[in-house]
């Protein structure tokens, strides 16, 4: 089965307004029409999809201001998403957050000047991030990517700018307990070359935060062509991915120009760990033969 829709008994999602006829999320309403939005309706939709609790707090006036917009494409937006005005978009807003959606009760304003203060706001922000990338995780979708990355024949690790780092740091966790883990695009080399051989037996893991550059869709595309289970791990202001196998999405922004990525970090580490605990003794071995070559190359000091 595609994608990271949970048995309807343990429906959990990580863009968590509840609605309150049990249908489509307010930000599930933006994803299904983000893709064909003008631009200027756009910069207004991100600017919800990533603070959708500001939504409640503020005038359309003062939204179109944060957003670069202008209260004429407010109003657009919400009807185009199915509200009759602004303030009924609000309204379920608030709801949201009476509802407790931790998402909801997030927003872009800034902490202030005091230092202690503003400390104080950066680790709340990181630790919102993080508990709402990882609480509202399926296990059973977990599960089912776990089992994937240790029985695959071979396992890609796909990134670009910054997700390149963070597809790094996924492959050498990954590499200490199972071979055949490689990470792309490598140097001087194209992905086609890389993934051309691809077969039902491999995964893909593809890590795309925003920026997200072109190629990524494509090569997920090219990758499940091939028979390939793929894994797109990426952040909420993403499209949806069909070509993914399974989608997991953390929360990378906060009331600072630059996303955060403390809860992507924590996510690779659970997962990580996750595979070590589920290969069990063989992942033990080759830990093992691994450290042993550490100590016959004295590759460290």
């Amino acid at each position: 089965m595609r994608g990271t829709k949970p048995p309807a008994r343990r429906m959990r999602r990580p863009t968590s307004a509840k609605p309150e006829d049990g249908g489509v999320t307010f930000e599930g309403r933006i994803r299904e029409q983000y893709a064909g939005l003008p631009e200027s309706e756009r910069r207004i939709a991100d600017l919800i999809l990533e603070f959708p609790g500001d939504l409640a707090a503020y005038s359309a006036t003062e939204l179109a201001a944060l957003s670069g917009g202008s209260k004429a494409a407010v109003t657009r937006l919400v009807k185009r998403l199915g509200f009759a005005n602004f303030d009924e978009a609000r309204r379920a807003a608030r709801s949201a957050q009476a509802w407790g959606s931790p998402l909801y009760l997030m927003s872009k304003n800034s902490a202030g000047g005091n230092f202690g203060a503003r400390v104080s706001a950066h680790v709340e922000q990181d630790f919102r991030n993080i508990a709402v990338s990882l609480e509202t995780l399926n296990p059973q979708t977990f599960n089912e990517i776990v089992d994937g990355i240790c029985t695959a024949r071979r396992v890609f690790l796909l990134g670009y700018r910054n997700s390149y780092y963070l597809a790094g740091y996924t492959r050498w966790q990954i590499i200490q307990v199972r071979g055949d883990v490689y990470l792309l695009p490598a140097a001087g080399e194209t992905v086609a070359e890389e993934i051309a051989d691809l077969t039902d037996q491999d995964m893909v893991i593809v890590i795309g935060f925003r920026r997200r550059v072109a190629a990524v869709r494509p090569t997920m595309a090219g990758a499940r062509a091939l028979g390939a289970r793929v894994l797109y791990i990426t952040d909420w202001s993403a499209e949806p991915a069909p070509d993914a196998t399974w989608t997991l999405r953390c929360a990378v922004r906060g009331s600072d120009l630059f996303d955060r990525y403390a809860s992507a970090m924590s996510l690779l580490h659970f997962l990580s760990v996750s595979v070590v605990d589920r290969l069990g003794a063989r992942g033990r071995a080759r830990l093992q033969r691994v450290e042993d070559l550490h100590r016959d190359l004295r590759e460290f000091d």
